[in-house]
C-alpha cells in the first residue's frame, strides 16, 4: 500500500468514526425528547416488525422528530457500513505486503 493510500484510509477511518460518534450523541437526544415508549414503537418500524396493517397507520403518525431518529438511524447504518468497508480494505492491502 503507498503512502497516499494509507493516508486517505486513515483519513477516511478518522472522518467516519467522527460521524458515528455526533449521529450516536444525536440518537441519544432525540430518544430522551421522545421517550421509551414512542422509541420502541419506532424500533419496531424500523425493524420491519410491525404487521402491515399497522404500518400504513403508523407511517401517518410520524411526526417531525420522529423523522429525524430514523433519518439519524440509517446515516448510522451507513456509517457503520462504510467504515466495516474501509477496515476490510486496509486488511486487504496489508495482507498483501
Amino acid at each position: 500500500m503507498n503512502e497516499n493510500d494509507q493516508e486517505f484510509l486513515t483519513g477516511m477511518v478518522q472522518q467516519l468514526d467522527e460521524s458515528i460518534r455526533k449521529l450516536v450523541l444525536e440518537e441519544h437526544a432525540l430518544c430522551t425528547k421522545l421517550g421509551d415508549a414512542r422509541v420502541q414503537e419506532l424500533k419496531e418500524f424500523w425493524d420491519q416488525t410491525l404487521p402491515s396493517n399497522e404500518e400504513n397507520d403508523f407511517k401517518r403518525s410520524l411526526d417531525y422528530w420522529d423523522k429525524i431518529l430514523i433519518r439519524t438511524w440509517a446515516h448510522l447504518r451507513r456509517a457503520h457500513n462504510s467504515r466495516a468497508e474501509v477496515g476490510k480494505t486496509f486488511m486487504k492491502l496489508n495482507s498483501k505486503l
